[in-house]
């Protein structure tokens, strides 16, 4: 057999050759890929052609309804319902807690004020949520833009006595014996006492406990009336004066300081009227305070609380056992305050060399505790609020010692009212009203 000749060129040859191999299994390959690919996606597509239909009870081949993501309108109403919850809660409690939407604190003071020359005689506080004056037999009504709200004329003049609980102002001529009783910024009484009015106090219910001295010789009557006139009840009491008075139960129990006094000291003394207890078990005397004074009590459960001349006590109704809460120094002790739910007091930390402001709940734990380096000219608290008032300046610290600001001032002013659920300030001066809201 012949050999074959050799090629010089047989090896690039063969390289070409594999080369071409290697294109081929590739474009091979990547064929093969294409062909499953599409046969993936054919066999896709008839599943879904597939998956359109369903057999209904008849055995008809018929196309599957659309799923669609529906929201009913209940839905959207409690969405919405919420939403506005919470903006509510925003704008009425949120600067309580430092959450301000109005921008409040950049309003300049001159901004927010109301024209009015006052006079001594002129009486000013809190009905409804908003503020009233008193003046030249007018009451007025003012909301915390100090827009006017609500006007009433006397058609008498007199100097009255004016008690607010809540949407209730009961304004009363103790020299005549006429007693006014407004709901909701609308007159609902007119009535005539036949006697001259000692005291007057109203309850949240609207309903009223007049102290007066009769023209048959009683010195000291208290009768209870319902907001529509009718007599409820009559208590006949020894001579001394009534100090505070408290109704609870819609007025079927009485709670009421007296101030006592006898040839050795001058004391306070707390009694009870329950008319729902027998003729003779009515009236009960709770606790006697000798050498002592009260300024306010509140009724909390089965306990009241005092504020004395030198301490705040608690005491048990049933038993009148007293409990010290908090012993001040007169020297020491430069505000203090009983709230609701808890007392505060500013008094100066020797130990500090500086001031502490303290909110202390009833039963002794310190809701908040809060030192400042000077003191302020004047403390107005309130249930959630407490503003210290400078020289020209407020500072604004709420209940739980969150620091709601500092205001800018003119100058101290002559008295301040809370209204507005705590959240504005009236600032009264001799000739203008400033309202500083939260």
């Amino acid at each position: 057999m012949r050999k074959r000749k050799k090629n010089k060129n047989s090896s690039v040859f063969l390289d070409e050759v594999n080369n071409v191999d290697l294109s081929v299994e590739d474009d091979i390959a990547k064929g093969v890929d294409i062909v499953n690919k599409n046969k993936e996606e054919l066999e896709r597509q008839r599943n879904s052609r597939i998956n359109r239909f369903e057999r209904n009870a008849n055995g008809q081949m018929i196309e599957r309804p659309k799923i669609r993501y529906k929201i009913s309108s209940s839905t959207i109403l409690i969405i919405c319902a919420f939403i506005i919850l919470i903006v509510w809660l925003l704008y009425n409690y949120g600067p309580i807690f430092g959450i301000n939407i109005n921008n409040n604190a950049n309003v300049p003071i001159d901004s927010n004020r109301i024209e009015l020359v006052t006079k001594d005689s002129d009486i000013y506080g809190m009905y409804d949520e908003q503020l009233y004056v008193y003046s030249n037999n007018t009451i007025t009504l003012y909301n915390n833009k100090c827009e006017v709200t609500w006007t009433y004329n006397f058609s008498e003049s007199f100097s009255p006595n004016i008690y607010v609980e809540g949407k209730y102002m009961l304004v009363t001529n103790n020299s005549t014996g006429r007693i006014y009783l407004f709901e909701s910024q609308n007159e609902i009484l007119n009535k005539k006492i036949d006697g001259i009015i000692k005291n007057s106090f109203i309850d949240k219910y609207g309903n009223i406990a007049i102290e007066y001295a009769n023209e048959s010789g009683y010195n000291n009557i208290i009768s209870v009336y319902d907001k529509k006139g009718n007599n409820k009840y009559d208590t006949y009491l020894s001579q001394e004066n009534i100090i505070s008075l408290k109704m609870l139960d819609d007025a079927k129990k009485l709670f009421f300081a007296e101030a006592i006094s006898n040839s050795s000291n001058i004391g306070v003394r707390i009694r009870m009227i329950d008319i729902s207890k027998n003729e003779g078990e009515q009236i009960k005397e709770i606790i006697t305070l000798d050498n002592h004074f009260m300024y306010k009590f509140i009724v909390e459960g089965k306990n009241i609380y005092a504020l004395l001349d030198d301490s705040i006590v608690q005491i048990d109704i049933n038993s009148g056992s007293m409990n010290t809460l908090k012993e001040f120094d007169t020297t020491q002790m430069l505000f203090v305050a009983l709230n609701s739910d808890y007392y505060t007091f500013l008094e100066r930390d020797i130990s500090q060399d500086k001031y502490v402001i303290q909110n202390v709940n009833y039963s002794g734990q310190t809701v908040s505790s809060t030192y400042i380096d000077s003191v302020p000219k004047d403390m107005i608290s309130s249930e959630y609020i407490n503003y210290y008032i400078y020289q020209d300046y407020i500072h604004i610290l709420n209940k739980w010692g969150v620091d709601l600001g500092i205001r800018q001032t003119n100058f101290t002013p002559k008295k301040s009212i809370i209204f507005n659920n705590n959240k504005s300030l009236a600032l009264i001066y001799t000739n203008k009203i400033y309202i500083i809201n939260l």
